[in-house]
């Protein structure tokens, strides 16, 4: 079962938020501020992002209509290692129901210019594996559904045929990786079951 403490236990750098708000917004800072005065990184909250002059900023929303209490967890910088110990890519956070978690969603965020979108495509894939796998190998995560959620914040129509509508190549990526991957800016968390990605 998906506990803080089973996080915790196995990667204590990770920052934990709690939420029971009807949307959750994440938003990644970091190519936005990092020549700034105020560098910032991954953040989540509960009313539409801001930069600090005020002006908006895109993000990845989870609707959360039921106000389920929902916890995100973020690895920002922090290491994950394989069994040789050797650093791998991992994805952003993940996010998870507190009350009899049936779903985790892992996510990952790339902030980058609409045209560059298919050059992010593998990595993002492979930093969302690499967790999860991890996840699972440390006894984190068993039998629940696992969603790896891709994030383009700055692509306002929708783009998962873009990044998946290869059916016979998202076929194999989901039975080689028992993850459910949509390529999304908006996701509705339905119940503790079930989230429902929105594609068009």
């Amino acid at each position: 079962m998906i506990t803080q403490t089973n996080i915790l236990s196995e990667h204590p750098l990770t920052a934990f938020q709690e939420f029971s708000a009807n949307t959750i917004f994440i938003t990644d800072f970091t190519r936005r501020t990092q020549h700034s005065a105020n560098p910032r990184s991954v953040e989540i909250s509960k009313v539409p992002p801001t930069m600090d002059d005020g002006s908006s900023v895109d993000a990845v929303t989870f609707h959360n209509d039921q106000e389920l209490p929902i916890e995100v967890a973020t690895f920002d910088d922090y290491r994950f290692e394989d069994s040789t110990g050797t650093n791998v890519e991992h994805c952003e956070g993940s996010l998870y129901t507190l009350e009899n978690p049936q779903w985790i969603a892992f996510f990952e965020i790339k902030d980058c210019e609409e045209r560059n979108i298919l050059n992010h495509k593998e990595k993002a894939v492979r930093q969302v594996t690499n967790v999860a796998n991890d996840f699972r190998t440390r006894g984190i995560i068993g039998s629940e559904k696992v969603y790896g959620i891709i994030s383009f914040p700055r692509k306002h129509t929708a783009f998962n045929d873009d990044i998946f509508g290869d059916i016979i190549e998202y076929t194999h990526l989901r039975r080689t990786t028992g993850i459910l991957f949509y390529a999304t800016n908006e996701v509705f968390i339905l119940d503790h079951n079930e989230l429902r990605p929105v594609l068009s």
